[in-house]
């Protein structure tokens, strides 16, 4: 995948967070987290309890759940950087500025 098609994704993964923080449809997973439905700190703790299982993953050499792993932990990255007003550019321009 070219560093173009990786940005796309992660802008569409982005939208679709955007999206559900704005709507707040009662069936998401993701509006749950923003409502605090879940916990004023929902986002966080599944943040960390993914970074944890991504771990674990790599440590057990699990490739396909360390790439299922590593596509929550971006997910829920992305649903915090929401939860702060961020931008996923704000992510991306640091991830170009550290080539």
């Amino acid at each position: 995948m070219s560093g173009e098609d990786a940005d796309d994704v992660l802008r569409e993964l982005f939208a679709v967070v955007e999206d559900r923080k704005e709507t707040l449809p009662e069936d998401s997973y993701t509006a749950s987290l923003f409502t605090h439905e879940k916990g004023e700190n929902a986002a966080l703790e599944k943040l960390g309890e993914e970074t944890t299982e991504f771990l674990l993953a790599a440590k057990d050499g699990d490739t396909d759940e360390l790439a299922h792993e590593g596509a929550d932990v971006v997910y829920h990255m992305l649903v915090v950087l929401a939860e702060h007003e961020m931008d996923v550019e704000d992510l991306l321009d640091e991830l170009r500025a550290r080539r």
